[in-house]
């Protein structure tokens, strides 16, 4: 089992239609949003999400499967996603408080700043998770991702955060904490697995087809 790593995003650009599509916003009808959104972006230019992860095997037991110094289930989708990679990145990411004050003051401005501001974060914790991917893999010579999987989706319980959070430091060193109901602060994080498997073509590849992972559409 690898160690733990640390890892801060890059300066990156926010995509405004993303965030218009997470806020439900109506195609093509953006100028009520476009003065309120410019205002928010600038106030959360300066953020920098922040990540740790850690690299583990995936062993198959049976019916189950085994990510040792993790978790071990019996999740079907898990498995059908993982079917095809022999390791996995358990990650832990937020855009941190300054995300939250910032949604907490447009909130009190009005719905809509505060539905476009919860909109921008979300823009900006997937963006910093596809970056992360990203910036995992260029350690990784031949190998790709399968995706990304999170505790809550399909049949793996919301309650393997707990397990997310005993196997990585989230709170020591990105002040992160679980509620009892497995929920996370700050609101603008993500907890998720990403399978790994050998590159089509690699020396290292051995299989065949492809796995998809789930959807990561955020929830605001």
């Amino acid at each position: 089992m690898d160690t733990w790593h640390l890892w801060e995003a890059p300066e990156l650009p926010f995509n405004r239609q993303e965030i218009l599509r997470y806020a439900g916003w109506p195609g093509g009808q953006t100028e009520e949003a476009a003065l309120p959104l410019e205002e928010i972006l600038r106030a959360a230019s300066a953020i920098r999400c922040r990540a740790v992860w850690r690299l583990y095997p995936v062993i198959r037991e049976e019916e189950d499967i085994l990510i040792p110094g993790f978790l071990r289930t019996d999740s079907r989708m898990l498995e059908r996603f993982l079917r095809e990679c022999d390791a996995a990145v358990l990650f832990a990411l937020t855009a941190g408080v300054e995300m939250d004050r910032i949604i907490a003051r447009e909130s009190v401005h009005s719905p809509l700043r505060g539905l476009l501001a919860h909109a921008a974060g979300a823009e900006r914790s997937e963006t910093a998770c596809d970056a992360l991917m990203k910036s995992v893999l260029e350690t990784m010579p031949g190998r790709e991702a399968a995706g990304r999987f999170s505790p809550g989706y399909g049949d793996l319980p919301l309650a393997v955060q707990r397990d997310v959070f005993r196997a990585l430091p989230a709170g020591k060193l990105l002040g992160m904490t679980l509620n009892d109901e497995d929920i996370m602060s700050p609101s603008k994080s993500v907890t998720a697995i990403i399978g790994l498997k050998n590159r089509k073509g690699s020396d290292t590849d051995d299989t065949a087809g492809t796995a998809e992972g789930p959807g990561t559409d955020p929830v605001l």
